[in-house]
């Protein structure tokens, strides 16, 4: 087994990059961007959604007699 692998061949957590915070410039650049881009786009979404909003229409008060029954 090599040294920094479990048995399955897989990366152990203090082989990472990033386990430590010694990521690379260029690994912390991406995630910046990504964490960015993603508030950019919550925000776009939150204003189309307050824009774009219906409130429908208003509740109309009929008597219940009159109301049509779907059994």
């Amino acid at each position: 087994m090599k040294e920094g692998f479990n048995e399955y061949g897989e990366p152990t957590l203090e082989r990472m990059d990033d386990y430590r915070g010694t990521a690379s410039k260029q690994k912390k650049s991406v995630i910046r961007w990504v964490i960015i881009s993603g508030l950019i786009l919550g925000v776009f979404y939150a204003a189309a959604r307050y824009y774009f909003w219906d409130a429908g229409e208003k509740e109309l008060n009929i008597p219940q007699q009159e109301k049509i029954k779907h059994f």
